[in-house]
């Protein structure tokens, strides 16, 4: 698990998906923030937090192990009807893997922002 900002090579790779979903807003991280950016879609708005990790593959549980600490800081984010709250994971290859915050957990999503079916 890294800490402060992510690498700027996760971030080029996950803003090109992010422009793709919406009109996205950059926020910059510092002392007390929670997100990278906001994507405003036509039906949804979704704050996305960007984090590097070397293990790309696991379960779910283990990446809300993994990042424990930052889908807590995630959830101080009120949470409304169209307001999602986004991780999404990426490796030093350019892999990424999208996750959204639930009540009880996290959900894997596709690049689209659609929940994936129950593979895992």
């Amino acid at each position: 698990m890294s800490r402060g900002r992510p690498p700027q090579s996760v971030l080029c790779i996950a803003l090109p998906v992010a422009w793709s979903r919406g009109f996205v807003t950059p926020c910059r991280r510092e002392r007390g923030s929670v997100c990278d950016f906001v994507i405003h879609a036509a039906a949804y708005t979704a704050v996305v937090l960007v984090q590097r990790t070397r293990r790309l593959h696991g379960s779910i549980g283990e990446i809300e192990f993994q990042y424990a600490e930052q889908i807590s800081r995630l959830r101080l984010v009120p949470q409304c009807q169209g307001r999602f709250l986004e991780l999404w994971t990426g490796s030093p290859y350019g892999v990424l893997r999208f996750f959204r915050l639930t009540t009880t957990g996290l959900i894997e999503l596709c690049c689209t922002g659609d929940p994936l079916a129950s593979a895992r």
